[in-house]
């Protein structure tokens, strides 16, 4: 089996944002942010517009030709998307999934959700 940190190591091959930076394109039309948490904890709450892109999916979603295919990234090649899961592991398996299924400019919140919640209101 492999080990967590071997699996976590993912994490140097894609690029990781903090929640504060995160919170600066929170309005900019030219991001998207991405919640790849389950659609039980996304329905409890996200961040700002974010669409809903559950992890154990995303392949469907981004597969060129899938049932599931989602056309956001096909329409907006241009956009950053803003990938977040709940602690940040999710989310930086979902980024390099992204970024090796072909969307260019990927990023992942460290520390998810949890640390968007940590600085939201400041």
């Amino acid at each position: 089996m492999k080990k967590f940190n071997d699996l976590m190591s993912v994490s140097s091959e894609i690029e990781n944002i903090s929640a504060s930076d995160a919170k600066k394109k929170l309005n900019d039309p030219n991001v998207q942010f991405i919640d790849v948490r389950d659609k039980e904890s996304f329905s409890k709450g996200t961040i700002g517009n974010a669409i809903h892109l559950e992890r154990g999916l995303l392949e469907f979603y981004l597969a060129d030709g899938s049932p599931l295919e989602n056309d956001t990234f096909k329409k907006n090649p241009d956009k950053e998307y803003v990938v977040f899961c709940g602690l940040g592991g999710q989310g930086t398996l979902a980024t390099k999934t992204m970024k090796e299924m072909g969307v260019k400019n990927v990023k992942n919140i460290s520390g998810g959700i949890a640390e968007w919640d940590k600085i939201k209101d400041k």
